[in-house]
């Protein structure tokens, strides 16, 4: 598998990619998971999908099997505007080397096939990008069931505020730390040597220049 990074600035490389990718998430989001109402054009797309929104899909055979969306905590987001009374310690954060990382998915045949090894590998490209962008925490509303295999990956969670049952699924809002260390321990359980991530074209920055770097301190506030 291949990871494709898609951005504002090289959108036009990945016209058909894009629309397929909208299809599979309104198959797993609405018809599947059922969070949202019917699209008429069978296409799932929500007000985070704008152009500061960053998609990375994985692709395999020609076909996407995986994909997820980042998005700036300084834009509007998820958190910060469907969930913020959960993020109880230390709040919303909005910060520019912060990125909100939702609507990934599996397909599901892969979910079971090799599912464990697919996550790992995406999970690595996730990882390659955010360090090759200078983010520094990704997260977001996260299902509770996740967290054991990101700590698998030896990945840094910090939990921001309480779990809540969202659309029948246990939740909580949670980052994770991008580090080095954090993409060797991915690669590892991937069993992945070197890079798998595609950047075609020119890329949309994601972290501003010059960007402060985040205090990771405001984890402990209480």
């Amino acid at each position: 598998m291949l990871v494709h990074v898609i951005t504002s600035s090289n959108s036009a490389l990945y016209s058909n990619e894009l629309s397929e990718l909208f299809r599979i998430r309104h198959k797993i989001y609405v018809e599947e998971k059922g969070w949202r109402e019917t699209s008429p054009d069978g296409m799932e797309r929500d007000q985070f999908d704008t152009e500061h929104a960053v998609h990375l899909i994985g692709i395999q055979d020609g076909r996407i099997i995986a994909g997820s969306r980042f998005v700036p905590t300084t834009q509007p987001h998820l958190l910060s505007e469907v969930f913020p009374h959960l993020c109880t310690r230390p709040g919303v954060l909005r910060h520019e080397r912060v990125a909100e990382w939702t609507r990934g998915f599996i397909i599901p045949e892969f979910r079971e096939k090799a599912g464990l090894l697919i996550k790992a590998q995406f999970c690595a490209a996730v990882m390659e990008y955010c360090l090759n962008q200078g983010i520094e925490q990704i997260g977001g509303i996260q299902e509770i069931y996740w967290l054991p295999l990101w700590k698998r990956f030896g990945w840094r969670v910090n939990v921001i505020g309480d779990a809540a049952e969202i659309d029948g699924v246990l939740c909580v809002p949670a980052y994770f730390e991008v580090s080095v260390e954090a993409l060797e321990g991915v690669r590892r359980r991937a069993n992945l040597s070197s890079s798998s991530l595609i950047e075609r074209g020119r890329l949309e920055p994601f972290v501003p220049a010059k960007a402060p770097a985040f205090d990771v301190s405001v984890f402990s506030a209480v």
